[in-house]
């Protein structure tokens, strides 16, 4: 238990550049129905990654009962989430994307599955674009042949790992949830000691999720909780800077759990960076 049991849930978010996604977001947390009931027993932290769009002024005008980490420079997504989640207070730690607005009782349906379900460490929910079509936010654990297909465009032969059979119509187990919306018990958080801040942009979701199985926890995805999402494609976006990092972190995470049958992926990811990255030029 945290050391303030007085605290139920402890809400992470992260922004950069992306104040009024933020700004929307926070407004959907405290029109919560959790929030509502229990304000003194929640507490939301958000970490700005330095922003130089105004960012932490416009929070700090809008939102004065939210702390606020303001960061020096741009330290990712994984660092930034570790700052917030090591000073948590609550029970149970909520990974949020900024770019999400709550359906009125999610935390609350959430917070009740975790109460309930002792073998739980931790719970997702479906996620919705603006126009309600559903996202698929669950997948199996990844094999060395799962990553031959994804980075050959092989989709299709993704099937059960991508679980295009789910109809996300029912609570299951699953092996990984996206932390776009990922409620987790703070006492795993410090048992497996959070994200690993080696993977830079991609696979430290997964990695976190492997390890909340590993230490005997379970996860589940909960249907009767709904968040809407909007998505983000700043990676489709990115550089061949940025993308060297990326294809950088999926041979971290194969590496870390196939040993040396990873590096029969190595020809395929640098080719296909090299693909990518002479696409995106023109």
């Amino acid at each position: 238990m945290p050391e303030n049991n007085n605290y139920i849930l402890s809400i992470v978010i992260v922004n950069w550049n992306s104040k009024q996604v933020t700004i929307d977001c926070l407004k959907s947390v405290f029109c919560n129905s959790l929030f509502l009931e229990n304000s003194k027993k929640t507490e939301i932290i958000l970490i700005d990654n330095n922003s130089s769009d105004d960012s932490v002024a416009e929070l700090e005008k809008h939102f004065s009962d939210i702390t606020i980490i303001s960061n020096k420079e741009n330290y990712g997504y994984a660092i930034a989430c570790n700052q917030g989640m090591k000073i948590a207070k609550g029970k149970y730690v909520l990974l949020l994307g900024n770019d999400t607005v709550l359906k009125n009782d999610t935390l609350s349906v959430c917070v009740d599955f975790l109460e309930k379900k002792t073998d739980c460490g931790a719970v997702g929910c479906r996620l919705v674009y603006p126009d309600g079509r559903l996202q698929g936010n669950c997948k199996k654990f990844p094999t060395i042949k799962n990553a031959f297909y994804t980075y050959l465009s092989l989709n299709k032969l993704n099937y059960d790992y991508d679980m295009l059979w789910f109809g996300y119509d029912k609570t299951m187990k699953v092996d990984q949830v996206a932390t776009t919306f990922l409620m987790i018990r703070n006492e795993i958080l410090k048992k497996i000691g959070y994200f690993d801040e080696q993977y830079k942009i991609l696979y430290n979701d997964v990695d976190l999720c492997k390890k909340i199985w590993d230490s005997g926890s379970k996860i589940y995805f909960l249907h009767a909780a709904e968040t809407v999402h909007i998505g983000s494609h700043s990676t489709k976006k990115a550089d061949y800077k940025v993308r060297k990092i990326m294809y950088g972190d999926i041979l971290r995470y194969y590496r870390k759990n196939f040993g040396f049958n990873a590096n029969f992926l190595i020809p395929i990811i640098v080719v296909r960076l090299l693909i990518v990255s002479i696409f995106k030029k023109h």
